[in-house]
């Protein structure tokens, strides 16, 4: 392949569907334009066709008014139909065939891959990369980038493909499933070891609101410097509602999510193994709190009350005074209240000494709750997760930035926020939050 195509080479790993989830909003357009990609390559590949392609462009170069941008024609601005693959079928094979192509050359530069007769076969190297201890990481040239860091792949799955003698790398490539090969496109990001973590309330979004499309543009494009995540103390399905869409899933848009401060967490759209907090804590001692909290909220004498005050999570309760049914106004109206009669705060310390040797830590959150967990299973919990990254992929996170708001002592995000393994970074609002990476990370 002349090096007069290596931009074509380049653009077919960067607009690969496959860079991006199923269900991504990306995929159509991304589906579009490599195939607009492959076209072109397929005319231009070929010295026959590349000289049909100069003469029809020239003689639509000449019938262009002076005010068209672009000659007339299909995707592209130019009808690539001319050259005989409309077929979607054939269309379809041969994208396959170039991107294969493209894909196993990379490898072979990088000494991952090597021809035996007419087929790339993957080497000892590769396997020796792929069938680490639990699948380490694959480092290779993507889009021209050496020793890119392809992410993490389950070793179970590389191992049932690796038995699987003679087939080339390309072949082996697409057995692997859609978010794998994903993540064996993903390009490398330049600030290697580095996460940024991020709350979800009054840093992400607003409480209870969806987050800003200005939001999710700015952490995909922190995405392409370094790993991100998000750690709240509420379930997935409300982190999915704030976070995701009907058709994106939360847990494709980052690195590592961590609901219940991550007693829930997955990394890369896989689960992760998790914990539970009833069993930690028995049935009965769960229930003396849960008494203790019902009893102590009928008796409090507040502007309003709603429904729903004790959550039970899989990783902690959340108790709210006001009841979690509240909607956005009463919940504001009750944080103002909250600010000058410290209903949590003195309900909190009720419960401390009602429990001092439960082994629990109380830490206020959001606008109208506050969170009960085993001591330990704060925020920081979390970091045991990114900890273990080491000797699953190999990333080593050496630098773990924290945005937050609740950075305050007994706030639920000072315990992350003031631990010694992360920069602890204090926010007002998700406008401080942009404000704060973009000169942080020059986004």
């Amino acid at each position: 392949m002349s090096s007069e195509l290596n931009p074509n080479k380049e653009e077919s790993l960067k607009t690969h569907p496959d860079r991006v989830p199923a269900d991504s909003p990306e995929r159509p357009a991304r589906t579009r334009r490599f195939q607009e990609i492959n076209d072109a390559y397929y005319t231009l590949s070929d010295p026959t066709r590349r000289r049909e392609y100069d003469e029809i462009r020239s003689y639509q170069e000449e019938e262009a008014s002076p005010e068209e941008d672009i000659p007339r024609g299909g995707a592209g601005g130019f009808p690539w139909s001319t050259f005989g693959f409309g077929a979607s079928a054939d269309r379809d094979q041969r994208n396959s065939e170039q991107f294969g192509s493209v894909f196993e050359e990379m490898l072979r530069e990088e000494g991952l891959a090597e021809e035996e007769g007419r087929t790339t076969t993957p080497t000892s190297r590769f396997w020796a990369i792929v069938g680490g201890v639990s699948g380490g990481a694959l480092g290779f040239i993507v889009a021209n980038v050496p020793g890119a860091l392809a992410g993490a792949v389950a070793g179970n799955r590389l191992g049932a493909v690796r038995d699987a003698k003679g087939k080339s790398v390309y072949e082996v490539f697409l057995e692997l499933p859609q978010n794998d090969r994903a993540r064996l496109l993903r390009p490398n990001r330049p600030l290697q070891g580095t996460i940024c973590l991020f709350d979800v309330d009054l840093t992400l979004t607003f409480p209870r609101q969806t987050v800003t499309p200005e939001m999710l543009e700015l952490l995909s494009r922190l995405r392409h410097k370094c790993a991100i995540g998000f750690v709240g103390g509420s379930n997935l399905v409300k982190q999915q509602e704030q976070l995701g869409s009907g058709s994106v899933d939360v847990t494709s848009l980052f690195d590592f999510s961590f609901a219940e401060n991550g007693l829930i967490a997955y990394r890369l759209g896989k689960p992760l193994t998790g914990n539970s907090f009833i069993q930690w804590l028995g049935e009965e001692k769960y229930q003396n709190l849960a008494n203790f909290c019902l009893k102590y909220i009928a008796d409090l004498k507040i502007p309003k009350k709603r429904g729903t005050f004790v959550e039970f999570r899989n990783g902690m309760i959340n108790v709210s005074p006001i009841g979690r049914n509240a909607s956005t106004e009463e919940r504001n109206e009750f944080e103002a209240y909250d600010k000058v009669h410290n209903i949590r705060r003195d309900m909190v310390d009720a419960m401390k000494r009602e429990f001092s040797d439960y082994g629990l830590t109380f830490s206020i959150g959001g606008q109208i709750s506050f969170d009960i967990f085993p001591t330990g299973w704060d925020k920081t919990y979390c970091l045991r997760h990114v900890e273990a990254e080491k000797d699953i992929s190999g990333a080593d996170y050496k630098t773990i930035h924290f945005f937050g708001d609740k950075c305050f002592l007994g706030g639920n995000d000072y315990e992350i926020y003031s631990d010694p393994r992360t920069i602890g970074h204090a926010v007002k609002d998700p406008s401080d939050t942009m404000k704060q990476l973009q000169e942080l990370f020059q986004l």
